[in-house]
């Protein structure tokens, strides 16, 4: 009767620990936001992939201040990443390695302006996010982006490219501003 007592008592207790879930409704904002191909996301940390090389550089303080290596402050750089319709353009900045020879171009950042390749976004229901993702080309690389979108508008964007080590970022979407 006691092992019964224990059974129970221990089942009761794993059934009031299951994590429960959000479930946004359909009317959520979030939903509008993505369906309208409005969007501007504003990163405000990124993830660089850390070599030998990016560490010496690191260590040479180079990166700024309040930042490590696997995580770079970006607040106030004025970078952004835009989805405007059939269009996208982006304006980010890069630290990693080139992996093949050549220079970075005109830019030393991940720039492009264009219409992606590939492109398509879609509602995880299981993670409650939005998941976007194409690809792009400019003159010196291409680039394939993926952009997960949560409820509260917080963001990350990866960004694989064909030159260069990824890199991730972290930050907000918001609804593209009308220019006045």
């Amino acid at each position: 009767m006691r092992t019964i007592l224990v059974f129970i008592f221990a089942y009761s207790v794993l059934l009031g620990c299951s994590s429960s879930k959000n479930v946004i409704s359909d009317t959520h904002a979030i939903h509008d936001l993505v369906a309208s191909k409005q969007i501007e996301f504003i990163a405000t940390s990124t993830n660089p992939t850390v070599t030998q090389s990016l560490t010496a550089v690191a260590n040479s303080g180079l990166i700024p201040p309040g930042s490590t290596i696997s995580r770079i402050d970006l607040t106030g750089t004025g970078n952004y990443l835009k989805i405007f319709g059939d269009s996208v353009s982006a304006n980010l900045p890069y630290y990693g390695e080139r992996q093949f020879g050549g220079g970075y171009g005109a830019t030393s950042g991940i720039e492009f302006k264009g219409l992606p390749e590939h492109y398509t976004q879609a509602f995880n229901s299981d993670k409650q996010k939005y998941v976007i993702s194409f690809q792009v080309s400019d003159k010196s690389d291409r680039y394939t982006v993926y952009i997960d979108i949560y409820p509260n508008k917080s963001s990350l964007v990866s960004v694989n490219m064909a030159n260069r080590n990824a890199i991730q970022y972290n930050g907000n979407v918001n609804a593209i501003k009308e220019e006045e």
